[in-house]
């Protein structure tokens, strides 16, 4: 049960920053209302997880020879809410993802089990490479949507209306994609004790796939629900009041790269043409989100960037799974 807890807590957390970077430019431009904004977060997000959230799951098991039992996946957890609460005290974004594999590599050192050096390798990889292309891409779509505004010459009103618009479908579609990284990053780590027994309110209940997934999009989409109105509504102004553009690029940017990680279609479509491969894994939409405001803000000459946060920010991506390793490293000697 304590272990249950643990991962609703860290669902809702994760379900309350989360939603602001779906729908805060809809809201916050008044195209969409937050109660409508958390219906179609609500549903899109549990879809995304139904259908592929399996795939990034699959990192968690390959990491180790020898997995957690399922009493002992609390001392994986811990360290990463513990850090994940003071990342958010301090606003700043943290990736659940790398913190929870940060974690399970504290926890093997402190346990002597073995550890898959090459995938752990290929994933730092992965988190180093997609910030980049977040950087990229978003600058293109600024390019991109600008290039449609002028070949289709939309007056004012019509820019407004579409780019809106646009914000609401792509949100639909970015909440999905979340869906498909953020269940896995969360309840990935429970995906090798499917078909498990456990004692729920002295009920026991069977762990399925279908009810992994769906009960962590479930917590996320509560999360938003609950804790997530004054998050969006005030990300989202600022958002508008800055560009609707730049919104949509992000957007953009944000379903490209999640999707390519997370869905095994693509993953197989996009392999065929790399001369490397990719595979289902975990990745920080966060990193991915503020990678593409950089981009955006590199199209508008960096006039919105403010330097210090955002190299706090950039050190925080370093400082943080050093910290969640180290304190899992420590608690997991201790018990």
């Amino acid at each position: 049960m304590f272990e249950i807890l643990l991962i609703a807590i860290l669902a809702i957390i994760v379900g309350t920053n989360d939603a602001a970077n779906v729908f805060g430019s809809a809201v916050g431009s008044k195209m969409l209302k937050f109660n409508f904004a958390i219906i179609f977060f609500f549903i899109f997000i549990i879809i995304g997880a139904l259908i592929n959230a399996k795939y990034p799951s699959g990192v968690y098991q390959n990491l180790l020879n020898n997995y957690p039992l399922f009493s002992e996946v609390y001392l994986v957890l811990v360290p990463v809410i513990l850090v994940t609460l003071i990342s958010l005290k301090l606003k700043i974004p943290s990736s659940i993802s790398q913190s929870i594999i940060f974690s399970l590599f504290g926890f093997a050192l402190a346990k002597g089990f073995s550890f898959d050096n090459n995938l752990f390798f290929k994933l730092i990889y992965f988190w180093l490479a997609t910030p980049i292309i977040a950087f990229i891409l978003s600058i293109f779509f600024c390019y991109l949507i600008q290039f449609i505004i002028s070949f289709f010459k939309f007056n004012v009103f019509q820019i407004d209306y579409q780019i809106r618009l646009s914000l609401i479908f792509f949100g639909c579609i970015a909440a999905f994609a979340l869906g498909s990284n953020l269940t896995a990053s969360i309840v990935g780590i429970y995906s090798p004790y499917l078909n498990l027994d456990i004692n729920l309110f002295n009920n026991q209940v069977l762990i399925n796939e279908n009810k992994l997934y769906f009960f962590g999009s479930f917590l996320i989409g509560l999360g938003a629900l609950i804790f997530s109105q004054r998050i969006v509504q005030s990300v989202g102004s600022q958002i508008s009041a800055i560009k609707p553009v730049s919104a949509l690029a992000i957007l953009l940017t944000q379903i490209i790269i999640l999707l390519s990680f997370s869905s095994d279609y693509l993953i197989q479509k996009i392999n065929i043409i790399l001369p490397f491969e990719i595979f289902a894994m975990p990745l920080s939409a966060s990193h991915i989100t503020f990678a593409g405001i950089i981009g955006v803000a590199s199209f508008n000459k960096f006039r919105e960037v403010q330097p210090t946060h955002t190299m706090k920010i950039i050190v925080s991506w370093f400082l943080i799974p050093c910290s969640v390793f180290i304190l899992s490293y420590f608690i997991s000697l201790t018990f």
